[in-house]
Order: structure tokens, then sequence, then C-alpha cells
């Protein structure tokens, strides 16, 4: 599927899930924005690794199954019904919103296809044009709520009446689940994405939430890169520094431990150094109940070589 949206300028269909839901497996409603953000500043975005294997395999097989798709429906179709594949060229757009879909194919039914849920079992009727979009699954075929929501941002975005969701998960099967454009649905993205515009025109960040990989860009560009490069190394040697004194001075320890106790002291003087092991009672606390508390969040500083991730 080509992408068609500047995340400059406007956000595509497959982001607007992380708005809605404030996150999904891949990213967080804060990361998106500040994706926008590094854009609008030139700053480069170097690809996580989560998720990058699932994606590579999505648009290799993304052709073979559209033609899967067609095929099935075409199976499903009478014969006074035609299925016609449309080439997608452009996004659709919906510019007050500043929001972009990148369709992975077009449908045109002239005549009238009746389809079934496999999930449900319910049927719909279908006619004109619609939206097909492809996922790949390692798990089951059954479309998740963000592949949902990124179909009907589709659909409020081309104003199709009705798109299909094609899964070929790990069964090595094909599900194609159809589903009619949701108004419900329409307006909660709309509030979600203009939501979002705010916080990016104000640099407002979301509440945190805990959420698969951080977030990386790339700084070679910076002016001050030789200046970050030398405060990482000595940042790098210090902790190496740090860490190799702390097993000496745990070491040595040790062995004076060893001392004091062989010779029954818990303070002793030797040249210029006084030694203290003493006993040290606690106070006895009464039984607490803690109570519960929420999940929190903190930021973990580390610097590690690329090489050795």
């Amino acid at each position: 599927m080509a992408k068609f949206s500047d995340d400059r300028f406007e956000i595509g269909a497959s982001r607007v899930p992380a708005l809605v839901l404030g996150k999904t497996s891949f990213t967080t409603n804060e990361r998106e924005r500040l994706k926008t953000i590094h854009a609008q500043q030139g700053i480069p975005t170097i690809e996580s690794d989560f998720g990058k294997d699932a994606k590579k395999r999505g648009n290799y097989l993304e052709g073979g199954i559209i033609e899967w798709a067609v095929d099935e429906l075409e199976e499903q179709a009478n014969f006074e019904t035609s299925i016609q594949l449309g080439k997608v060229t452009h996004g659709y757009r919906l510019d007050d919103l500043k929001l972009c879909a990148s369709l992975d194919a077009i449908l045109n039914v002239e005549g009238s296809l009746v389809l079934q849920d496999p999930k449900t079992r319910g049927h719909m009727e279908v006619t004109g044009m619609g939206a097909l979009e492809i996922k790949t699954s390692n798990s089951d075929d059954t479309p998740r709520i963000d592949q949902v929501i990124q179909l009907q941002t589709q659909l409020m975005c081309s104003g199709f009446k009705w798109g299909i969701i094609a899964v070929f998960g790990k069964q090595q099967r094909l599900s194609l689940t159809p589903y009619k454009a949701d108004l419900e649905m329409h307006d909660i993205i709309k509030d979600k994405v203009k939501e979002f515009w705010n916080k990016v025109e104000k640099n407002e960040p979301y509440p945190s939430l805990d959420n698969g990989p951080a977030y990386t860009i790339n700084l070679d560009h910076i002016d001050t890169k030789e200046e970050v490069l030398q405060l990482s190394l000595d940042w790098l040697k210090a902790d190496n520094e740090i860490k190799a004194w702390t097993k000496t001075k745990q070491e040595c320890q040790e062995a004076l431990e060893i001392v004091m106790k062989s010779n029954q002291a818990e303070i002793a003087e030797i040249g210029e150094f006084k030694i203290l092991n003493p006993i040290i009672k606690r106070k006895a606390q009464p039984e607490k109940v803690v109570p519960a508390k929420p999940p929190s969040y903190y930021k973990k500083f580390k610097i590690e070589r690329k090489n050795d991730e």
C-alpha cells in the first residue's frame, strides 16, 4: 500500500486507533503526537524493531491477498453481480481535520453482493464502492478493534458506505469481515483527531501510558552533535567505573567483615583507619495494611552502544 499522507501536516488512518484507544500494540497517542512534532521540525525518526517483521510480511503478501479476496467475493456473487478492483491513486482527505486515508484497495460492486460476517454469521448486503483493508496475523483471523477503527477512518474519509477487512491468519486461511460505515464511531474519531491537533499545536502531552518500545529519533543532524557524543562517552566511562568500584567496595567489605568477625569486634582501629561494623537495632513497627496503589511511571536513563543492543 502506498502512503499518501504527510506526517508534517496530516495524520493517516493507520495512526488514528492510538488516538481513539489511547494505545495499541505498537504505539500510543503521545508517541503519535511526538511523531508529528518531530516531522514538523525535520527530525528523522527510527522505526522500532517491534512489529517490523509483521509489517514486512504484510507488505510482501498484500498483492496476493487482494487477488485472493476478490476471487472469494466473486465466488459469493450471483451471475448478475460483477466485482471490479479499483486502482488506488491518491489519498482520501478531510482537510478540516487534517486527516488522510491511504487505502489498500477499492472494490466496486455492480449489482448486489450479500456478505457473511464469519464470526457472527450475520449477513450484510453491499453495492457500489467499498474499501478493502488487508491484514496478516500470527494469531487468529478476527479483526482487532484497532483495525476496525482504521477501516472506519478510511470509510469516513472516502465517503464509502462499506468496507471489508481481509485477514490472513495463522491457520493459513483468509477471513473476510464486512463492516458498514459507523456514524457514531466516526463522531468519536473526529473528536479524538481534533484533540490530537489541539495537543500538537499547544505542545501539550497526553497522560503517560505504558506501552511497548519507546519512540526513537535520530540526532545526527544537530549542531551540538560532537558535544553530545562526548557527553555520552563520558557517561559510559563513569558508569563502567562506578560498577567496577562498586564491585571492589563489596569485595573489600566482605573481606573486612570476616576479619571483624574472627576478632569478635564491632568497632576496630588499625593505623589511620577506624572500621565500624556494629549491630543496629531497628525499632519495632506496628503491622500495617498497605493500601492498593495505581501504576506509576518514571524515566530510566541509560546509554548503550548501538552494536551492543
